[in-house]
């Protein structure tokens, strides 16, 4: 499948330039003589990095920049999108009850910390017990859990067996998140991805294939609050050309 391109910008330049606008739209800026073939086997050869940064652009677009924190806005607990409710009489800033989320008006200048703890915590909660169930079940010792801030990854296990998973893993549907932790408590006996590590894997989850493949495709609910998108420029003189666009925290030059 090749990258779908937004839109084209010909001028009188000398490069050819691919970037990532903040709603997740490809826009190339090329020479007016680069052919159409040039530049989408450019985009194509860079498919793996402009496919993933405009699911980060996507994301912030719709998820971050756009949370207001208002009555009836969706936010995303184990796989579902579920309502927020702000209320005038709440002894605690926020209360999740039978799929809405009840959020003070007096703490709403600080909503988002409030939500990202709140996520912590539930993140915590759940990873723990099952974790501990499965660690239980195959005899699988763990050193201990830690709920990180990652935005790359979902999850990790370290040399000694400590666990540690992104915050945004509670954001998946709950079966998604068992794989996370079989996945990572597969790793505490082998750190590879060997056929035999697989194998563990299947024998703790035998169905297991059709959860990596959801992460696969929802890869993009990991990078969630990451204001992250990318420039991609390719020059056709000696020295390589970059151009600074206000709306972009990275460039990568290739």
């Amino acid at each position: 499948m090749s990258v779908k391109i937004d839109q084209i910008i010909r001028s009188d330049r000398k490069n050819l330039e691919v970037q990532i606008s903040v709603e997740g739209y490809i826009i190339v800026r090329a020479p007016i003589e680069e052919t159409m073939e040039s530049i989408q086997d450019f985009l194509d050869s860079k498919k793996f990095y402009l496919l993933r940064t405009q699911q980060i652009a996507k994301v912030r677009y719709l998820n971050d920049l756009h949370k207001k924190y208002e009555e009836g806005e969706k936010f995303l607990f184990l796989g579902k999108e579920r309502p927020l409710r702000i209320v005038s009489e709440q002894s605690i800033p926020l209360h999740y009850s039978e799929g809405i989320f009840y959020l003070s008006s007096s703490y709403l200048k600080f909503a988002n910390k409030i939500f990202i703890d709140w996520y912590k915590e539930k993140a915590k909660e759940h990873i723990a017990e099952i974790t501990d169930q499965y660690s239980k079940l195959y005899n699988i010792g763990y050193e201990k859990i830690i709920i990180s801030n990652a935005f790359s990854q979902w999850g990790s296990c370290t040399g000694n067996g400590i666990l540690n998973f992104s915050w945004r893993s509670i954001l998946v549907p709950i079966d998604v998140l068992t794989y996370l932790v079989v996945h990572e408590l597969a790793h505490v006996m082998m750190r590879d991805h060997s056929d035999d590590y697989w194998s563990k894997v299947e024998q703790m989850m035998p169905d297991y294939i059709k959860y990596e493949n959801w992460l696969d495709k929802n890869s993009h609910i990991c990078a969630m609050f990451k204001n992250e998108t990318g420039t991609f420029a390719k020059s056709k003189s000696s020295k390589e050309n970059t151009k600074e666009d206000k709306s972009i925290q990275l460039e990568f030059n290739l």
